[in-house]
């Protein structure tokens, strides 16, 4: 059976490279790319794949949200991120977002293919360069720290507003971005940080990039 994947990344090269490699097994099919993690949502639904490759920072909605989308939808496909991130708190939110497997963007040209044949297969698939994290038990220690545990609050609707917010677009900006009354952007806000406890834009943005919502 030919395994249906997705690629989603906002670099083309990027992209370009994973299906070069891809495409040299037989049994793997490229279906579909995305660019964001809106458009990785959309394309989803709409081909289905057994195998999303997911990048975590993405424009308009992050990785790990978009993931949190697709699999409340459908919960058969399997999410594979693929992250320069290597430090513990990604792969334990990864995880928690119910993806199946973790690949480290330099790691991705010798890991990718049988990352995805692991991951079709159920199984659970992570770099060998950070597999010595859960050598004892895979499925890591909840180590929630109090910033996830602020995170979890906000509503799926207030992650996508705070994300917009750090990547710089103005209140006016979000409203016609999500087609929402600038009056409900403002709700949503306020919100926020009030959740948070965050009172300013700069922390805002600070907190959304050490929560990897978006990066440099």
């Amino acid at each position: 059976m030919i395994i249906k994947v997705i690629l989603v990344d906002d670099h083309p090269i990027v992209r370009q490279g994973l299906r070069s490699i891809i495409s040299r097994d037989k049994w793997i099919e490229v279906v579909a790319e995305a660019s964001d993690g809106k458009e990785a949502v959309e394309l989803s639904q709409k081909f289905l794949p057994d195998v999303v490759i997911m990048d975590i920072t993405l424009p308009f909605l992050n990785g790990l949200d978009a993931s949190y989308r697709i699999l409340k939808k459908n919960k058969e496909i399997k999410i594979l991120i693929l992250s320069m991130h290597e430090n513990r708190g990604f792969i334990e939110k990864s995880l928690d977002y119910g993806v199946k497997g973790y690949v480290l963007k330099e790691s991705a040209a010798e890991e990718i293919v049988g990352a995805i044949k692991e991951v079709y297969a159920g199984r659970i698939f992570v770099s060998s360069k950070i597999r010595s994290f859960m050598e004892d038990d895979f499925v890591l220690p909840k180590r929630k720290t109090s910033s996830l545990k602020s995170l979890s609050q906000l509503t799926l609707r207030e992650r996508e507003i705070l994300q917009l917010i750090a990547e710089g677009l103005s209140n006016k900006q979000i409203a016609a971005r999500l087609n929402i009354a600038f009056k409900t952007v403002l709700a949503h806000r306020n919100n926020i940080m009030q959740k948070l406890n965050i009172h300013n834009q700069t922390n805002l943005v600070r907190f959304a990039l050490q929560e990897g919502i978006i990066s440099f």
